[in-house]
């Protein structure tokens, strides 16, 4: 495989990326990275990943907030009738009013593992945007290659009509002149209704490329779309690529995230096992209470201690199943690793053997071409039949298109590799970062 290399000696980060990769071609590749930008800031998708992270910073502080004392305000007014034995009935207006702070000491390391948690929420949050800008940019990539494949392969359908109109009006001039035959103009004839169907059908895939170009990025590509011409450097093997993507790559880390997630909520349902202690200060200032009349004013400063001492082992099993929710994201990571690990190697597998394919093409474009340079002056000599020429012409294109739909494919494998290996969007060089992650969860 012959391919440039540059070996990586530091992570790859999702807010900057330098020395991974490179590109020989700016101005192509700014065309590419503006599409791909453009079509991940309008994506709905992406959009509402922003505000689920945003959903989860809220409740991020609300998790900080239990740090801080609770101040409530009581206050009532009613009638009280007070009939006890031996005193005479009472009617009086009762007023109550209290302010009481609350703060809590301890209650079984719950804030603490509740923020936890939440931060691991809110990175998880943060991956999963990211992973979602991953998948659309991968798939607006590849429509961007798709819809440049069918303007070139247009293009050539366009020229090998052009062509055998050349062949046809050749051949009736010939006819004309008493050297040819009415077999060679139908013969003609014949190549030029094949080229002009398959025109037809050439457009109608461009027609269905730019459909999807336009589900991808929201509107219709305004101008032709610039080839882009990158070259990219990859790590020297599959197994570094495979390293790269087991630390990089944001779904992996997301799911690494939920791990943590998940053991923050275990050690969270632990509170149970612990009292609960609070100092509380309450003031109240009532009037006309149970019976007596005037003001009844009192103030307290109390440490509480409460303490559960059974229930019914709900708290037993909450843990239970709190260990449980443990281990299923393990295997939910897991699992994501097994297919990040199966698409890394099928895109590596084939830009390997794309590559190699693609010596070969074009060999066969040029030695066609050749062939078909000497069987033109050989035809126009009576050298070779018109049947020889024919089919030499259509050879020469089929190995154009060839070469088009197999370099569109090479392209495809080379970005699919890098969105397996999670860096895609840093290699456009483009900036997303608004779901800031403040963890590397890579070692859950």
């Amino acid at each position: 495989m012959n391919r440039r290399f540059l070996y990586p000696k530091f992570l790859v980060t999702f807010s900057g990326i330098v020395a991974l990769f490179n590109m020989s071609n700016t101005v192509y590749a700014m065309d590419l990275s503006t599409t791909v930008e453009d079509a991940i800031l309008h994506n709905p998708e992406f959009r509402e990943q922003l505000k689920i992270h945003q959903a989860v910073q809220a409740d991020l502080k609300g998790a900080e907030g239990s740090w801080y004392p609770k101040i409530d305000l009581n206050a009532g007014i009613g009638l009280e009738e007070i009939d006890r034995e031996g005193t005479p009935k009472t009617s009086l207006t009762r007023t109550e009013a209290s302010l009481r702070l609350t703060e809590n000491i301890f209650e079984g390391y719950a804030t603490v593992n509740e923020i936890s948690r939440q931060s691991a929420r809110l990175d998880a949050a943060g991956y999963n945007a990211q992973a979602t800008a991953n998948k659309i940019a991968i798939d607006m990539v590849s429509a961007y290659i798709e819809l440049v494949k069918q303007q070139d392969s247009m293009r050539l359908a366009r020229e090998s009509k052009a062509t055998h109109e050349r062949i046809l009006d050749q051949i009736q001039q010939r006819t004309e002149a008493g050297i040819g035959n009415q077999v060679e103009v139908d013969q003609a004839k014949a190549r030029l209704a094949l080229a002009n169907s398959n025109l037809i059908s050439t457009r109608n895939n461009y027609i269905d490329a730019r459909s999807r170009f336009q589900r991808v990025l929201g509107r219709m590509p305004e101008t032709q779309l610039i080839k882009p011409t990158m070259q990219f450097y990859f790590p020297e093997s599959l197994e570094e690529a495979i390293n790269i993507a087991l630390t990089e790559h944001p779904t992996l880390r997301s799911a690494n995230a939920d791990i943590a997630e998940a053991r923050a909520q275990h050690a969270t349902a632990a509170q149970a096992y612990y009292p609960r202690i609070d100092l509380e200060l309450q003031k109240t200032l009532d009037n006309n209470i149970n019976g007596l009349k005037g003001k009844n004013n009192n103030l307290q400063a109390m440490l509480r201690l409460r303490y559960n001492l059974y229930n019914g082992g709900k708290d037993v099993a909450q843990r239970d199943s709190t260990a449980s929710e443990i281990q299923q994201a393990t295997e939910i990571r897991n699992n994501s690793r097994r297919q990040t690990i199966e698409n890394l190697s099928y895109a590596w597998a084939a830009n390997e053997y794309l590559e190699e394919q693609m010596i070969y093409i074009d060999q066969h474009i040029q030695l066609t071409y050749d062939t078909l340079q000497g069987y033109r002056k050989q035809f126009n000599l009576g050298r070779r039949s018109l049947l020889d020429l024919l089919n030499t012409e259509n050879e020469y294109i089929s190995a154009q298109l060839t070469k088009i739909e197999t370099e569109a494919e090479l392209n495809t494998a080379q970005y699919r590799a890098l969105n397996a290996m999670g860096v895609l969007i840093p290699a456009l060089n483009i900036n997303i970062n608004y779901a800031v992650v403040k963890k590397d969860y890579s070692q859950e």
